[in-house]
């Protein structure tokens, strides 16, 4: 009897051992066939995205582009004259219903008025070489028309506040109504500006007169204006189109450059860049999607 049911209990466990067996093995195969057929989907999906989307560089132009304005970024020094109302920061948006009110020193019979504050250009999206010059542009009001009015900026290399090499130092006569004054620095722009994009600009008058004048400064800032270049991308796909990377080639050079550029599905899209420039000659523009399409542009 022992012997018959030891006999049946191994019988048992190895029925239990090959049930567990076929159990393990279905879910493996489950498993690897619900992976294999979800791959499958994703790359059927992914294909047909690549498929359907279409774009290409329509044109590529060099330019002389224009950055945004910078402005003060804390209260103006006030060497002669004294500051009457406002802040800083109402000088920092032109035409928004906010100025800052200064006023020649009271001491009669002269009157002065002798302002300066400090300008930090973002010079990382614009390579030195890429620029040409830099424009300061003034926005303001006086109480009389009896005197010009003067910008300048500090020459770094003679330590002094000047506007030698600017395209106009007559300064601007006001009409008592809101006045736009803009200077441009030529080519002597470097010797304005120190690497790290510091520039300190002045406001002041003419020299003494006998009408002491009050002066609304709505806007005071500065901008470069530098060579780059416009790209034209049109999305011709049913899909918005990521790209991630332009390749300017030409006989001697390869370059590659990221981008970060989303076009939407039949639209156009203008891309400048200033951190480079096109080659003489010919060459070639080449745009990589995330999707790993490519489009080519070719010019001279």
């Amino acid at each position: 009897m022992r012997i018959i049911t030891s006999l049946q209990l191994k019988r048992d466990r190895r029925g239990v051992s090959n049930i567990i067996v076929v159990v393990l093995s279905l879910v493996i195969i489950i498993a690897v066939t619900s992976n294999v057929v979800l791959w499958s989907y994703q790359m059927n999906q992914l294909d047909w995205e690549k498929i359907r989307e279409d774009v290409k560089i329509s044109n590529s132009t060099r330019i002389s582009a224009r950055s945004p304005w910078f402005v003060v970024q804390s209260e103006y020094t006030v060497n002669n004259g004294s500051r009457v109302n406002g802040t800083y920061e109402d000088t920092r948006v032109a035409d928004d219903g906010g100025w800052e009110t200064f006023q020649e020193e009271e001491n009669p019979p002269t009157y002065r008025l002798d302002a300066n504050g400090t300008f930090i250009i973002d010079v990382s999206p614009y390579l030195l070489w890429s620029v040409s010059t830099v424009e300061i542009q003034l926005r303001y009001r006086t109480s009389d028309a009896v005197e010009n009015w003067y910008l300048k900026a500090y020459n770094w290399t003679s330590n002094a506040f000047s506007d030698s090499g600017f395209n106009s130092t007559t300064g601007h006569t006001p009409t008592t109504e809101w006045d736009n004054y803009t200077v441009n620095l030529t080519g002597q722009w470097r010797s304005y500006v120190q690497d790290d994009g510091t520039m300190r600009v002045k406001v002041h008058d003419e020299g003494n007169d006998g009408v002491e004048t009050t002066v609304d400064i709505d806007f005071l800032g500065v901008r470069v204006v530098a060579s780059g270049v416009r790209f034209t991308f049109r999305n011709e796909g049913a899909l918005t189109s990521h790209l991630v990377s332009m390749w300017i080639v030409n006989s001697t050079n390869h370059q590659r450059y990221d981008t970060n550029i989303f076009v939407n599905s039949g639209r156009t899209l203008n891309y400048t860049r200033t951190d480079f420039s096109l080659p003489s000659g010919q060459y070639t523009v080449k745009i990589v999607t995330e999707r790993g399409n490519t489009a080519v542009y070719s010019g001279s």
